[in-house]
């Protein structure tokens, strides 16, 4: 039968429908089931050796364990740490320096491959390698001497000072990775082999849930790991979906689609308290807002002074710093309420305010500090969102009071981070810092002279040895003498104000035993179960 040449031309249409159908089957997947996490930005690795965006420390909780684990309390929701890889965790009495650690003989990993004690010693190893670019390296240094393996099971762990268990268990969080990978050795450096590469977007560790698949610039799915050496998780599966626009993520919420919103704007907190079903899971973080001054471009403590004294922290942002609850007004580098969250049998009391709000005094040193009658840019990243606009406008409106004028900019998270980390060109930056523990021992890396995290260039040398004795004390009382004097040392210096540290929400809809007491809302994921 001859086809004429509409006849031909529909067969090809239809051919290529045809195909087009069979080839959208092959690349178009459906979501995975599980409980779904929705967030802004998915993870830029699973490796918890290397830098990772947030997304990638929050999974990394999924993937891995350390040899203690930090978890939250259902009863309080505070967090503290627990023996997690090791079974026991021995102190030297004569030197109070060195620890024994026995590790426990039921743990495997996501291969089947057992831990053992040159896993321990490879992953401190890697963390402190030079070429690595460990954020977590000059943390680990400023601790721990040496790691050594001294049998299959058993890792000797040396501080460099006397460490008293309450100290050092949270150091020793840091999470192990293998010394194995796909039945090889891998490399101490972690950033330039092929293997090494693949192990951080291919991890296997030893935790609740193991990396399922990942869709890029879509998902990524966790199954539970049913082997874990705990409570095996009781959510088959967990799913982080990238939700970019935060208004998509909240509609999702309300819909059912999505369990869990991570990154919350405390301007919602009231829209989504009338949601049906939702429940807000609340937090006081290990982390604070801060304003940090450029010292080069204001090098009189006086004048630096003058703003901390020109600021009154109620009235920054009505409606949420002049709240009782929700919110921990600071006065100083560290949060008032660090004794009493702490250490309450030793110290019940708010850290000392000793730059109060008093604008008379203000006007004074701005005189005499050279800030009277200046100009100045107060920068703050997209990522702080209203929250951060209503705080630098407020910052800039009583800074006016005593003749600065401030001019309130926004901009791009990279950017900012360049010009405040890099470039250090700015003037004024609104500060978000986070990522400490509980007693944010990391503190001296924002004050230390040419420190990592050093934005504001003050150097001092009697801040520094103020730095060098409060690290190394071990015995609590003296602890807190020191603390008490290196808040005074650097109120007095005022290269940063103090604002407030927030409570946090975490968003959670059809699930119950979601437990949240730090930036990273997966501590408590095994004990996640649905509701229905």
């Amino acid at each position: 039968m001859k086809l004429g040449k509409k006849s031909i031309i529909s067969i090809v249409v239809a051919a290529l429908v045809v195909v087009a159908a069979v080839v959208g089957v092959v690349i178009w997947k459906a979501q995975p089931k599980g409980a779904v996490a929705a967030v802004s930005t998915l993870p830029d690795s699973l490796n918890p050796v290397l830098e990772q965006n947030t997304s990638g420390m929050n999974a990394s909780e999924l993937i891995f364990d350390g040899l203690t684990n930090f978890e939250v309390d259902p009863q309080t929701n505070q967090l503290y740490t627990e023996l997690a890889l090791a079974e026991s965790i021995e102190q030297n009495q004569k030197d109070k320096k060195t620890y024994i650690v026995t590790l426990r003989e039921d743990v495997v990993w996501h291969d089947e491959s057992p831990l053992i004690a040159e896993d321990v010693v490879y992953s401190y190893n890697a963390y402190v390698l030079e070429e690595n670019n460990s954020p977590k390296r000059d943390y680990l240094n400023s601790f721990i001497e040496s790691v050594e393996a001294l049998d299959d099971k058993t890792v000797q762990i040396v501080f460099k000072n006397p460490m008293p268990e309450f100290r050092a268990y949270p150091v020793l969080t840091f999470k192990i990775i293998p010394s194995r990978f796909e039945g090889k050795d891998m490399d101490v450096n972690m950033r330039d082999g092929e293997l090494e590469r693949r192990f951080a977007t291919e991890p296997i560790g030893t935790g609740p849930y193991k990396l399922q698949s990942w869709e890029i610039g879509k998902w990524l799915t966790f199954k539970a790991n049913g082997l874990y050496f705990r409570n095996v998780p009781k959510v088959e599966s967990i799913v982080i979906k990238r939700v970019i626009d935060p208004i998509v993520r909240m509609n999702e919420l309300s819909k059912g689609r999505v369990n869990l919103v991570l990154e919350t704007n405390p301007m919602d907190r009231d829209t989504v308290a009338k949601m049906s079903k939702v429940d807000i899971n609340s937090y006081m973080p290990y982390a604070f807002y801060s304003l940090a001054i450029n010292t080069e471009l204001f090098p009189k403590a006086e004048g630096r002074q003058a703003m901390a004294t020109a600021l009154n922290r109620t009235e920054l942002v009505p409606g949420i710093t002049d709240q009782e609850e929700g919110v921990v007004l600071n006065y100083g580098p560290f949060p008032s309420n660090l004794f009493e969250v702490n250490i309450p049998e030793y110290a019940n009391t708010p850290l000392p305010d000793l730059m109060p709000y008093d604008l008379s005094k203000a006007k004074k040193l701005a005189k005499t500090g050279d800030v009277q009658g200046q100009n100045a840019k107060l920068i703050y990243p997209d990522s702080m969102g209203e929250f951060g606009k209503q705080l630098a406008d407020g910052i800039a409106k009583q800074l006016e009071a005593i003749g600065l004028n401030v001019e309130v900019k926004r901009t791009g998270d990279q950017v900012f981070k360049r010009m405040v980390y890099k470039e250090k060109s700015y003037e004024l930056a609104l500060m978000y810092y986070d990522g400490f523990d509980n007693i944010y021992s990391t503190m001296g890396s924002l004050y230390r002279t040419n420190a990592s995290e050093n934005i504001t260039g003050i150097a001092n040398k009697k801040l520094d040895s103020l730095f060098d004795t409060w690290e190394k004390e071990v015995v609590t009382a003296d602890w807190i003498k020191q603390t008490l004097l290196l808040n005074k040392e650097i109120c007095e210096l005022s290269p940063t104000i103090g604002l407030c540290s927030l409570q946090k929400d975490v968003y959670s809809r059809g699930l119950t035993n979601v437990y949240i007491a730090t930036d990273n809302p997966f501590l408590s994921a095994e004990e996640w179960k649905f509701d229905n």
